[in-house]
């Protein structure tokens, strides 16, 4: 029996399993049993493409057994005419709670369970069909027009993921459920990139550590939104190139960009792979096109079923300008160089606290590795993918930026986390050595006095 591989994996797996109750708990918090930062966006969204799809989700207040019950006027002149009507059905029929939504026409109502039926018999049976219908599931938030968005300014895989919960029951804990248990495998999948780099227990579980303790993973596991899965899947891509599955992998950074656009920044890693592996033109075509461009539109098909081809085409290639515009002067706003210092933490909700606060050791070291880059190559050539995918989506922020797009959020850097932390469990555990950084300092110096001996040779001096 090897004892240190048991021995790893036991403490692996009472780190994840202990995180995933932490997380779990956390979200189901009574005083987080409401919308979360932009839980009011993604939800909702997710909520009326499922009702566009004829999938009608439910929610019941186990506290007075009574079901969620949206009733959506088809404009404020028809809500004036008939609310009253509708108030008093609801009352006929033993409404627990009522709430009128001040932004659109609408109304919820919790209405026990064994008088739901009868309640929209009755609705159909007193009410005009084309003045009002029915959402089913969790009361909405009180914004504009949030009875239709459908958030297609964003690609589609992050609220499919939102949505397998909400089939289940349509309530907090369960939008959040898909986020804590994407958090989980981030952590198997740091894991397995980081062994596979170092052939080191000890390297692998400071990756882990460095991944389940980050409090930017931490705050968007909780958050029913689109950032803990697109760093997901972003640990996807990224592992399986580490284990040279490139057609794997292309298809994964095709998900990551799915599940929002940034999760194909890291793609440049994946083209240099391509360009240094494949061989023939077809596999090579394959691996940058063909493989990413599956995985982005299949998860998308839910999105395209319910908007129709033409307008999600329309809607996606639109959301260009929407990314590179600035969106005002938001107090939380925070561009790319400000996360290696976490100096504006993104609020998602307040009492409990739960900010994207991002962690400055982490990200600074992914500058500071750069001295010690190359020893660190010679010895664990395969870093560079992780550290390569950091940078190269660090770089497509930058460019983000300077393309028009400065309102950026530190709960962006979500992404970063996966590669960060395969990273450092490899570089530290190698590192735990001053040569690394005096030998670096002599292959730099070697490799400039290269470059300039060239330059002279080119020169004809």
């Amino acid at each position: 029996m090897d004892w240190k591989r048991v021995l790893f994996i036991a403490i692996s797996a009472v780190i994840l399993i202990g995180s995933f109750w932490y997380l779990y708990d956390f979200a189901s918090r009574s005083d987080l049993r409401d919308y979360i930062g932009d839980e009011v966006w993604y939800v909702p969204a997710s909520r009326n493409v499922l009702y566009r799809l004829g999938v009608n989700l439910h929610y019941v207040n186990e506290t007075t057994n009574s079901a969620g019950i949206n009733v959506i006027f088809s404009n404020t002149s028809v809500r004036i005419k008939y609310q009253y009507d509708v108030e008093k059905i609801a009352l006929r029929y033993n409404a627990t709670y009522e709430m009128e939504y001040l932004k659109f026409p609408g109304v919820y109502f919790e209405i026990p369970v064994d008088n739901v039926e009868d309640f929209l018999n009755a609705l159909s049976a007193e009410i005009p069909a084309d003045a009002y219908y029915v959402v089913p599931g969790y009361r909405y938030p009180d914004k504009e027009n949030i009875q239709n968005y459908l958030n297609t300014e964003h690609p589609f895989l992050g609220k499919d993921l939102i949505m397998l919960g909400m089939l289940a029951e349509d309530k907090p804990i369960n939008w959040r459920l898909p986020g804590i248990i994407a958090f989980v495998l981030i952590g198997v999948l740091v894991v397995l990139a980081t062994y596979r780099i170092s052939g080191s227990y000890l390297a692998a579980l400071i990756a882990l550590i460095f991944a389940v303790a980050d409090p930017t993973l931490e705050a968007t596991a909780v958050t029913a939104m689109l950032d803990i899965h697109v760093a997901l899947f972003v640990a996807l891509f990224t592992m399986l190139l580490v284990y040279e599955r490139r057609k794997s992998s292309a298809f994964a950074v095709g998900l990551a960009a799915a599940a929002k656009l940034s999760g194909a920044f890291g793609y440049p890693v994946l083209l240099i792979r391509a360009f240094k592996g494949e061989r023939k033109l077809t596999s090579f075509l394959l691996t940058i096109a063909i493989l990413p461009a599956l995985g982005f539109l299949i998860p998308n098909l839910v999105a395209i079923r319910a908007v129709g081809f033409e307008q999600w085409v329309d809607d996606i290639l639109g959301s260009f300008r929407w990314h590179l515009s600035n969106k005002g002067g938001h107090p939380a706003a925070s561009p790319v160089w400000e996360w290696f210092i976490n100096k504006k933490a993104f609020p998602f909700h307040y009492n409990p606290n739960i900010f994207a606060q991002t962690d400055p050791f982490l990200l600074l070291s992914m500058v500071l590795f750069i001295l010690a880059l190359p020893w660190l190559y010679r010895r664990k050539g395969k870093l560079l993918i992780p550290y390569g995918v950091f940078w190269s989506t660090v770089g497509f922020f930058v460019l983000q930026y300077l393309l028009g797009g400065t309102t950026q959020f530190s709960f962006y850097a979500t992404v970063l986390i996966p590669p960060a932390a395969i990273v450092m469990g490899v570089a530290l555990k190698e590192l735990l050595r001053w040569e690394a950084f005096t030998d670096s300092l002599w292959l730099y110096l070697e490799w400039l006095f290269e470059i300039r001996d060239r330059i002279r040779l080119r020169l004809g001096r």
